[in-house]
């Protein structure tokens, strides 16, 4: 039987308003227009690659999980993972492998981790907005990762990157999905609900890729979590999921293919190739 391979990893990020370009503004829809293309080349990069499955680290807005249930980390399992449709973003369900996310939860806590097993995981708009622009007009099954990104405590930036290299080395020894692609969505600069909402604070997003396309993860996973709150708000503590990605694919460095302050979606929004 044929063992793993990532053979494409990226990270990217999310909002439910990147559904629609901008109006009234032509800077600012010049400017979603350089992330639709950002997006169109990681399409086409990501179709080439031929994926078996796309592995997509994410987070959830209390529509999946709230304070009843909120585990740190989540493997979705089962073979059918239903879109919540929400926040403007078409309804879409996607299939996934079946036996896959059940053999990668075991493998991940046999390596130490303890992440929750979610069965048929629905999926809100930080897996869909991505996985939307990315699967136009073709498809492949994907695996959901849910990381905790919203509620505190959060797991750890550190906790995040290994937990990535860990996945990646379960997935190279799964045999079921032989090419493996994975995605780790959010941020960048964003404040949600609070209010400094509609402020973007591209000086950090501008640091991060620095670093990030450098391949300067270890770096990244020590800075101060507090810190990147309180400078780039409560969405930008979803880097947890670059990192993650980072971190399975073992990548070296990272080619970023669109960066832009959006105003109308709120956000500092940007598009990386992982790279060996």
């Amino acid at each position: 039987m044929t063992m793993g391979e990532v053979v494409w990893a990226a990270a990217a990020a999310h909002t439910g308003a990147m559904m629609r370009a901008p109006k009234g503004d032509a800077d600012d829809l010049a400017r979603a227009e350089r992330v639709f293309a950002g997006f169109g080349a990681l399409s086409a990069s990501l179709k080439a690659a031929r994926p078996d499955v796309i592995v997509v680290a994410a987070t959830d807005h209390f529509l999946t999980f709230d304070y009843a249930a909120l585990p740190l980390f989540a493997v979705g399992t089962g073979a059918y993972f239903p879109g919540h449709g929400e926040f403007g973003v078409p309804k879409r369900d996607y299939a996934g492998v079946e036996g896959l996310g059940e053999a990668i939860h075991a493998d991940l806590v046999e390596a130490g981790f303890d992440p929750a097993s979610a069965r048929d995981l629905p999926l809100d708009h930080s897996f869909s907005c991505p996985l939307q622009l990315l699967l136009k007009g073709w498809d492949a099954p994907v695996l959901p990762i849910y990381v905790n990104c919203t509620v505190e405590p959060l797991p750890r930036l550190d906790r995040c990157l290994a937990f990535g290299r860990a996945l990646g080395e379960a997935l190279r020894r799964q045999t079921l999905a032989p090419r493996v692609a994975v995605l780790g969505t959010g941020g960048l600069s964003h404040w949600v609900g609070l209010p400094e909402t509609g402020r973007i604070n591209e000086a950090f997003d501008r640091r991060f890729l620095e670093d990030f396309s450098a391949g300067r993860f270890d770096d990244i996973a020590s800075w101060n979590p507090g810190e990147v709150v309180r400078s780039a708000g409560n969405g930008a503590a979803e880097i947890r999921n670059w990192l993650l990605a980072a971190g399975a694919a073992r990548a070296r460095r990272a080619r970023v293919l669109a960066y832009e302050p959006v105003a109308a979606w709120v956000t500092g929004i940007a598009v990386a190739e992982l790279e060996p």
